[in-house]
């Protein structure tokens, strides 16, 4: 288990993970990275309704690299189908 020390939008936090503090470290940068966008694009909102934009912008990028990973396993298998009845077929006329 990790622990690290981190800060996000200013504010200090004591982190506990099953994650290298390395690890832990990256995750609160990329947070205070986007946190900072938030901020910069929105400087009026309160902390609370940047952390909730912060929020659904990363839960945005989460969703579309899921959907992304699995529009390519799903061509990857076709693909990899399409190689396998591609041996198959040159296997059976070598028969």
């Amino acid at each position: 288990m990790g622990l690290a020390k981190v800060e996000i939008f200013g504010e200090k936090y004591t982190l506990r993970a099953d994650a290298e503090p390395d690890h832990i470290q990256r995750v609160a940068q990329y947070v205070d990275g986007k946190f900072s966008e938030v901020a910069r694009s929105s400087p009026t909102l309160s902390t609370g309704k940047m952390a909730i934009l912060t929020s659904l912008n990363i839960a945005d990028e989460l969703i579309k690299l899921e959907e992304e990973k699995e529009r390519l396993e799903t061509s990857i298998l076709l693909k990899v189908g399409e190689l396998i009845s591609l041996v198959d077929r040159e296997m059976e006329a070598i028969s």
